[in-house]
Order: C-alpha cells, then sequence, then structure tokens
C-alpha cells in the first residue's frame, strides 16, 4: 500500500494526495489504476490538509472528504462533472470560488464556515448541508437567493441570528426550496409564530425542521395569515368537513363498484347454468337419436341355448388337460 503521508522535516508530516496514493487508493477501493475511468474517490478520514493532483480525474461524480484537515476546497477545478461533494467534518472556512459548478449535493456541515460566500456560482446545487457551522448572522446566507434550483438546505444549530423578516424574505426568493431545517438558530426564537409563518410564506414548503408539511396545516397556516384565528378554525372545520365528504364518496363509489361486480358475476353464473341445462338437452336427444334396439326374445332365447350347448364340451376339454 502506497502511503500517504510525506515526512516535512524531524518529527513533521503531511499527509498528501500523490498521484501514486490515488492510483493505489481507487484500486483498493474496487476504482480503476486509470484515473479517467473512476467516478468515485474515496478520500475520507485521511488527514489531509490540501487536495492536490486531481487533474487527471475528469470522470469523477462523487468525491467523499469528510474527516480530514482541509480548510479550503481548491483543487477540485478540473473535476468537471462532478456532482456530490462531501466535506464534511473538516476546517473549511468558505465555500471555494474555484468549485465545479456542475455541483448538484454539497455537504460542509461542522465545519468553520462564517458566510456562504460564492455560492451562488452553483447553479444546479440542489441540496445543501451547512450544520454546525459558525454561520451567525442573515448575511452569510443571502447568496442562496442565487440558487434556483436549490430543494433542500440544511442550517440547523449555527447559532444564526438577525431579523426574521429579513429571514423569511431570503427563503421565499428560492423557487424550488421544499426541505428546510433550521433548528438550534436563536432566530427562529425571534419569530412569533414561527412555524405558521414559515409555511404561509413559502408556498414550496413541504418539509420544515421535523416534520412534513401536511395539506391540512398549510390550509391552516394560509387561513391565518389572511384573517387570523378565526380564519383558521373556519379553514379547518372546512377542511374536515370537505375531507368527510370526500371519503363518503369515495365510500359510496366502492359500494356502487362492488355491487356492479356482484351483478356480473351473477348474470355470469346464470348464463353458465343456461348453458350446461341447454348442453344437457342436447345430449338427451343425442343418446335417444342413437339408442340400440333391445333384441327380440326369440333371438335371446337362441344365444342362451347356443350357450348351453357349448358348455360340456368346455368341460370336457378341461378334464383331458387335467
Amino acid at each position: 500500500t502506497v502511503q500517504a503521508y510525506q515526512h516535512l522535516g524531524p518529527g513533521m508530516m503531511e499527509y498528501s494526495m500523490t498521484k501514486e496514493w490515488l492510483r493505489s487508493s481507487c484500486r483498493e477501493s474496487g476504482g480503476y489504476v486509470s484515473p479517467p475511468l473512476n467516478d468515485i474517490l474515496y478520500l475520507h478520514f485521511k488527514g489531509f490538509a490540501h487536495i492536490h493532483n486531481l487533474e487527471e480525474y475528469t470522470q469523477v461524480k462523487s468525491i467523499f472528504l469528510e474527516g480530514n484537515c482541509l480548510e479550503e476546497l481548491d483543487g477540485l477545478e478540473h473535476c468537471v462533472n462532478l456532482r456530490c461533494l462531501f466535506a464534511q467534518q473538516n476546517c473549511i472556512r468558505g465555500i471555494s470560488a474555484t468549485l465545479p459548478t456542475s455541483i448538484a449535493t454539497l455537504n460542509v456541515s461542522q465545519n468553520n464556515i462564517i458566510m456562504l460566500d460564492n455560492i451562488a456560482r452553483l447553479p444546479n446545487l440542489q441540496t445543501l448541508s451547512a450544520a454546525h457551522c459558525k454561520i451567525k448572522c442573515l448575511d452569510g446566507i443571502v447568496g442562496l437567493i442565487h440558487c434556483r434550483s436549490l430543494t433542500c438546505l440544511d442550517l440547523q444549530h449555527n447559532d444564526m441570528s438577525g431579523d426574521p423578516e429579513q429571514m423569511i424574505r431570503i427563503f421565499v426568493s428560492m423557487p424550488s426550496l421544499a426541505c428546510l431545517y433550521l433548528q438550534g438558530n436563536p432566530i427562529i426564537g425571534l419569530l412569533k409564530n414561527y412555524r405558521k409563518r414559515m409555511v404561509s410564506e413559502i408556498s414550496t414548503l413541504t418539509y420544515l425542521d421535523d416534520r412534513p408539511v401536511f395539506s391540512l396545516e398549510r390550509v391552516c397556516a394560509e387561513a391565518w395569515a389572511n384573517g387570523g384565528v378565526m380564519a383558521e378554525r373556519k379553514a379547518r372545520a372546512e377542511y374536515k368537513r370537505f375531507d368527510e365528504a370526500k371519503v363518503r364518496t369515495n365510500h359510496s363509489l366502492l359500494l356502487s363498484k362492488r355491487e356492479d361486480a356482484r351483478s356480473k358475476r351473477v348474470a355470469r353464473v346464470a348464463q353458465c347454468k343456461q348453458a350446461f341445462r341447454g348442453a344437457g338437452s342436447e345430449l338427451g336427444r343425442w343418446k335417444e337419436a342413437h339408442e340400440v334396439d333391445v333384441e327380440p326374445p326369440d333371438l335371446t332365447a337362441a344365444r342362451s341355448e347356443l350357450a348351453q350347448c357349448h358348455a360340456p364340451t368346455a368341460a370336457l376339454h378341461w378334464e383331458v388337460r387335467k
């Protein structure tokens, strides 16, 4: 196995991505020695401080870099087909300006990131996880408004504070946002009726923090935003009535379908019985047409007399054999 570290001096060493080590790692992980043939690189928990020698890995689509000592993500610019980058549990201080624009999934959780700068360079970004970082203010996430394809955003436990109304405006400007995780940030405690506000303002939201956003919750939240508590109660009652009516309609439809099926089954049974009865009548007529006449009494008597005449002869032959 090729070692991943090199000595810098007495008592000093640095783990480095040498070309030899990369080829050896690809071979050990089931990949290929030829760099362009690999689509996944497993570089996690190796203690790397820098990213080097990936110029030939142009077809790689997923890179695992978690659990290293990286302070920046420079060195990936040649991975032009990169789709998934997992760089959590490092010492990264920001989003590199050289990241490939093809990235769709980016995990930089548990790093020293203060601002999501350069995040607007990733137009194809769909999933971003930046939980347990050091984003203290909303200026650190304002670049997300340019990520038009972002659907899942995890910003949990960042100790983020600021103006709640500005936070809502940032998330509303993201047209594809569906899943949002904000637990562990003081800013959500500053927003009264936090969940109702977020659900009513962000129309695309389907999952917030610890549970999904169901249709009833959305209807009630939007009614509350337009008319207060009384409007919310009215919307909830109407939704329940509509839901119960829908259940009754579906039940009636099911009963009618079952009755139709029963009627068709009864009709098929009657048709089969009628067919069997018709077949029985045809069989009776066929038997009558092909019935053999009974022998005349004279012929029967002559047959019995002939049999009696042959009986002594058969007995005599039996005695002769003995």
